[in-house]
């Protein structure tokens, strides 16, 4: 479907609503989408982000609705498969189009591509490409995701086009008329796998776009943003330093020592007027990539995440360890991170988490491991941990606390 943006602009990339999983990795209960923007200059065009190559059908059917039969250039931002799958297609169907994209840009798309870089038009911060009465400005954002990022700015139409940053997995059902809370959702969930790995270049990123006060911002993945500021003001809080006074917990539990620790725990923390949230990494009804998923979301902005793990082969269980791996990948700004465990007759958890989570920077609580099912004592020794987590959340500074 061809989205009208402005007099100049056109969404005429695919829908992929059934997609259920990006990258293998990332759950999309909503599907995706793969946006490409054609701009229409008085004198000459440009497609903007061509779309992953299973799709160029969609990208094709919509150009020829535009009545587009020449393209003058191809605008490539990020060079992953999901941006820059089709453009080996158009360059058979536009042979004469100039291919356009940063150093870093036409460096990787010699890798992942086999195109010569010195077929593109090298861009750099500043460099403006016109079009006539209508041109676009080079912003590279190393890191916004990949060291190519690109976003580029349309000034006479106040149009952003921003690469990953300000994505979502989300094809609405109805393309024009997005469910604004299911679309912040997963511009959320996009958030926490995609961006917050390198939130502090996000930052300054995202200050430079408030700066900029676009009109829309065009974004690689999901909805148009026709209201910038809802996700400036999402993003501008998922970047700071603030937390919320919470406590996530993932946890798996074998037979049942690790689930009564964890119970414990929560009660007791839910008595002291904390909020927790429960995942329980072996539910045999959810793929554990959409529990990850929903846990490492759960992080953005969290105060407090314990991960609890009976013990296997002296280690702990395989779902908690690809847990405590992504934890480290994702680096959330956390404020505490903690462990309980259970052990049959010896443990190795507490040294093997400490190494899979050695990136994140939080405060580490004091492991509580436990032999066997946990004792009276041991569940007395549980419910002073929770209360001590408790006070250490309340001692945060208000100013330092989302939603106080």
């Amino acid at each position: 479907m061809i989205q009208r943006i402005s007099d100049r602009v056109s969404q005429v990339g695919a829908l992929d609503p059934r997609l259920p999983y990006f990258d293998a990795l990332m759950p999309t209960p909503y599907g995706t989408t793969y946006n490409s923007y054609f701009v229409r200059g008085d004198e000459k065009t440009a497609l903007i982000d061509p779309v992953q190559e299973d799709t160029v059908d969609q990208l094709l059917q919509n150009l020829k609705g535009l009545q587009v039969d020449k393209l003058d250039y191809i605008f490539c931002l990020h060079t992953e498969q999901d941006h820059a799958g089709a453009i080996p297609v158009l360059r058979d169907i536009f042979p004469d189009a100039q291919l356009v994209g940063t150093a870093r840009v036409a460096e990787l798309m010699e890798y992942h591509f086999h195109i010569p870089r010195d077929t593109f038009k090298i861009v750099a911060e500043g460099d403006s490409i016109e079009l006539g009465g209508v041109s676009l400005i080079c912003m590279p954002i190393p890191f916004a995701h990949w060291p190519d990022n690109t976003m580029f700015w349309v000034p006479e139409e106040r149009v952003l086009f921003s690469s990953d940053l300000f994505g979502s997995h989300y094809s609405p059902a109805i393309p024009n008329c997005p469910d604004e809370d299911i679309w912040l959702l997963e511009t959320r969930a996009y958030f926490s796998e995609i961006m917050m790995p390198t939130r502090n270049h996000v930052a300054r990123y995202t200050a430079k776009v408030r700066e900029l006060d676009p009109k829309f911002i065009c974004a690689s993945h999901g909805p148009v943003w026709r209201d910038p500021s809802i996700v400036l003001d999402a993003y501008e809080e998922m970047v700071s330093d603030k937390v919320r006074r919470d406590v996530v917990i993932a946890y798996v539990s074998m037979h049942g020592s690790t689930a009564r620790m964890v119970d414990v725990v929560a009660d007791e923390l839910c008595a002291a007027g904390i909020r927790v949230a429960l995942f329980d990494l072996g539910d045999p009804n959810r793929d554990l990539r959409t529990l990850v998923g929903s846990v490492v979301t759960e992080t953005v902005n969290a105060g407090s995440l314990l991960l609890a793990s009976p013990t296997v082969l002296g280690g702990p269980h395989p779902a908690v360890a690809a847990m405590a791996l992504l934890t480290n990948a994702f680096n959330p700004a956390i404020r505490y991170l903690g462990l309980l465990g259970s052990y049959g007759w010896g443990t190795q958890i507490e040294k093997q988490i400490s190494g899979l989570t050695a990136r994140v920077k939080a405060e580490r609580l004091e492991s509580v491991l436990v032999r066997g099912l946990p004792t009276e004592d041991d569940e007395v020794s549980l419910r002073r941990y929770a209360r001590n987590l408790a006070d250490l959340l309340k001692a945060i500074p208000d100013a330092e606390v989302i939603g106080d």
